[in-house]
Formats: C-alpha cells, structure tokens, sequence
C-alpha cells in the first residue's frame, strides 16, 4: 500500500466510522428527539440478540443434518459465522454497525459474507493478534508447539510394528480367542491370633 502501513489505514477506517455514526445519531436525535434515539439503539440491540437466537438454531441444525449426510457443511458454517459478526455489530450501540449487522442476517449475503470471513481466517492460518500467537511459545493445553505435529505415542509404536502385529500379548490384530471362564471365588485363609 505504498508507504502506509496497514494498521493505519484501520485506524483511519475506525476513525471515519465513529464520525460518521455521531452524524447519524445526531441527525436522528434532532428529527426524533434523543429520547427516541436513544431507544432505537436500545430496541436494534435486543432485535440483534433475538435474530441470533432463531437464525443460529436454524444454522445449527443445518449444520448438524448436513455432517449426519456426511456432507461438508460450508455454507452453514458460513452462514454461522456471518450470523455471529452481524449480532455483534447489532450489539454495538450505532445505526450504521446496526445496518451493517442486519446485513449479515440477509441469507443470500451472510452465506457470501461468511465465506469471506472464513476465506480471510484460513489464510491467515488461524486467530492472530497482532502478529503472535495468544499463548507465546506454548501451545494451548499444555503442549509445546513441537507436540501438536506429533501423533500419540501409541500411534508412533504401531506405526513401527509390521503389518497385523500388535503389543498385546497373544499376537496379531486378527487373533481371535473364544472359550469359557468360570470364576472361582478366592480362599481366604483364617489368621490366628496367638494371645
């Protein structure tokens, strides 16, 4: 981008935006009053969390019906996160992120909106801040970050056997051992007391 950084130009992006929602609200606080104003922010907000409520159970089960298909569930998970974005932004006190966030309900746009989202996210390789990693040179659980590449230990000793060996006693994965048990109970023998 030239010679402007990129944390800049969101800088200057956020800044444009909260100028241009004090203009909003202070155009409708003068034509409606601030009292109305006040409750429509109020009013967006709770539509916000209502929309995020019955359009996430909506996702949710077409989500769970499309992996019980076996079918990779793109689109709902798109939709799922274009849904979240757009509560938030209706949760955001503003008319424009109000606008914005009902946007993202649209099921034509939130499915588009999402993708890109999750297209964004991939690229990235995962949630970033600022460029490192939220748990430093650790990795999340308790692993250091040489252990997440590294299958089990169980997995790494039958990966080294041959073909139909295992490390139970008995032999292979194809042994099969039928027969009848009977379970005797145990003789406890009486300790005498010597007085």
């Amino acid at each position: 981008m030239g010679g402007i950084t990129v944390p800049i130009v969101y800088l200057i992006g956020f800044i444009l935006w909260i100028w241009a929602e004090i203009e909003v609200f202070v155009a409708l606080g003068s034509a409606t009053g601030v009292l109305l104003t006040l409750i429509g922010i109020f009013v967006t907000g709770m539509i916000g969390i209502s929309l995020l409520r019955s359009q996430g159970r909506r996702i949710t089960g077409s989500l769970q019906a499309q992996l019980a298909r076996g079918e990779a569930p793109v689109a709902s998970l798109a939709a799922g996160v274009s849904v979240l974005v757009g509560a938030v932004l209706m949760l955001i006190p503003g008319y424009l992120t109000d606008a914005a966030g009902l946007v993202m309900f649209l099921p034509g746009i939130r499915t588009i909106v999402g993708a890109l989202i999750l297209k964004r996210i991939a690229a990235r390789g995962s949630f970033v801040m600022g460029g490192r990693m939220p748990f430093g040179n650790a990795a999340p659980f308790g692993q250091s970050r040489g252990d997440r590449q590294q299958p089990h230990a169980a997995d790494r000793a039958a990966d080294r056997m041959p073909d139909g060996a295992t490390d139970r006693p008995g032999g292979g994965a194809d042994d099969i051992i039928e027969g009848d048990f009977e379970e005797r109970p145990t003789r406890t023998t009486p300790i005498d007391k010597k007085d």
